[in-house]
């Protein structure tokens, strides 16, 4: 299966940007999604991809649905395909 290319800079500046927005550090976010603080860490620098689970329990945990975060991941990527 091919990765779409940028999609894990994406997911990274965009689960960042979510984080600092609630004000949460990432041991609470962590927390509060029910994800371990090295799996956002590891997120939040690109170095891991994000399983459709794990974006909707990040997008729950700060009130959101899966679906406005997924769209605000899909707005970011549209800077790497130009």
């Amino acid at each position: 299966m091919q990765i779409l290319p940028g999609l894990n800079t994406a997911i990274a500046k965009t689960v960042r940007n979510v984080r600092m927005k609630s004000g949460l550090s990432q041991e609470q976010f962590a927390d509060f999604a029910g994800l371990s603080r090295v799996y956002i860490a590891q997120l939040e620098t690109g170095e891991r991809g994000a399983s459709l689970n794990a974006l909707i329990l990040i997008a729950r945990s700060v009130r959101m649905t899966g679906a406005e975060l997924v769209m605000l991941i899909e707005e970011e990527l549209k800077y790497f395909s130009r």
